[in-house]
């Protein structure tokens, strides 16, 4: 029975180690709504970073400037209002409100030209209850891998902040309160780390070179303070780095903390994972990019993003670290645990190549 566990554990092990290449984030991309109500109509300024866009719909040739991409973006209106038809959807007590592209124009955040995209909405009435429907960029599509929307809202009295992700869609009005946007910016943290194999990977790395219940401490501890710097300092606006540097660099990191457990040299893993938990903290981040004016709310939705990250991490290795350890006190231990470090190490070096060479 205890053979049996054993190899149970060593499965999940490799089974974490050996899930698929194409699901390790590679684009993150952050949208921004502002929705607002006057009277039947409900006005949505839409932010889309364009070159995504570009993927999603067909804008013609590559522009270079924005006068160029204005041009392409009036040009592609009815093909605009085709994708978004389904995809930005505003109900009054069920029934769909008639959309409309009003505006289009290229603005620019952070140094990333943005489409601005303005939807008016008639509605049969002005007062119900109001819903958002949102799947812009969804999974289907393979424009981007990870795409959110930050959603400022005004209808009436009623104003409040959401978001839409990849787990997300829909949102009633009146629903939000600083409680339930905490407790969705949390959940979003769980999944980002959960579902981002490549961070998933990383921690899977450490676990494989700590052996014991110490050493574990010691690094996800160090882990966990790097990648918040970086993370809240790359939300507030202090710190930008391209998702084509950072992602390459994550995927380094896994490799190179396999390799150095695979050869056992461990002495200066602190400073390393610290070294490496900087970068985690800006890819973190890269699905979560604030341009707006900081205000408490916004701040609490952000510590409660890194919670969820820092719970997420906590899940996993609570699910992963005692099988580990059954596994460590059998006979197939050092092959097992050589075996579950070289392929992680394998997935790093894949990536890295991938998204280095071939991005």
């Amino acid at each position: 029975m205890r053979r049996l566990f054993t190899l149970l554990g060593l499965l999940v092990i490799l089974a974490l180690a050996g899930t698929t290449a194409a699901s390790a984030h590679v684009i993150a991309s952050t949208g921004y709504a502002t929705v607002t109500q006057d009277g039947r109509q409900v006005n949505v300024q839409l932010s889309l970073e364009y070159a995504v866009l570009a993927r999603a719909v067909d804008l013609g040739a590559p522009a270079t400037d924005d006068g160029q991409r204005s041009q392409a973006l009036d040009r592609a209106k009815p093909a605009l209002e085709t994708y978004l038809h389904d995809r930005v959807v505003v109900s009054l007590d069920g029934a769909a409100c008639e959309p409309r592209l009003a505006s289009t124009s290229v603005g620019s955040r952070a140094g990333t030209p943005y489409a601005e995209l303005g939807l008016a909405y008639a509605c049969a009435g002005d007062r119900g209850v109001f819903r958002l429907h949102y799947s812009v960029f969804g999974d289907a599509e393979a424009v981007a891998d990870d795409h959110t929307n930050l959603v400022e809202y005004h209808f009436g009295d009623d104003s409040g902040r959401t978001v839409f992700d990849r787990s997300h869609h829909d949102f009633t009005v009146g629903d939000s309160s600083i409680a339930a946007s905490s407790l969705q910016f949390g959940t979003m943290g769980v999944e980002h780390i959960l579902l981002g194999l490549d961070h998933v990977l990383f921690v899977v790395a450490l676990m494989l070179g700590a052996h014991s219940l110490k050493s574990l401490l010691q690094v996800t501890s160090m882990f966990t303070v790097a990648h918040s710097v970086t993370l809240v300092s790359t939300l507030l606006g202090g710190l930008t780095v391209p998702a084509i540097v950072v992602e390459p660099l994550i995927a380094l990191s896994i490799a190179f903390v396999a390799v150095e457990n695979l050869l056992g040299s461990t002495r200066h893993r602190l400073p390393v994972v610290f070294g490496f938990g900087l970068l985690h903290g800006l890819g973190f981040a890269g699905s979560l990019r604030i341009t707006d004016e900081i205000s408490p709310e916004l701040l609490v939705s952000l510590l409660s993003f890194n919670i969820g990250i820092e719970a997420g991490q906590a899940l996993l290795l609570l699910a992963v670290f005692p099988l580990l350890l059954l596994v460590r006190r059998s006979r197939i231990s050092v092959p097992a645990v050589r075996s579950a470090t070289g392929v992680v190490a394998a997935f790093g070096l894949y990536w890295f190549v991938e998204r280095f060479f071939l991005a």
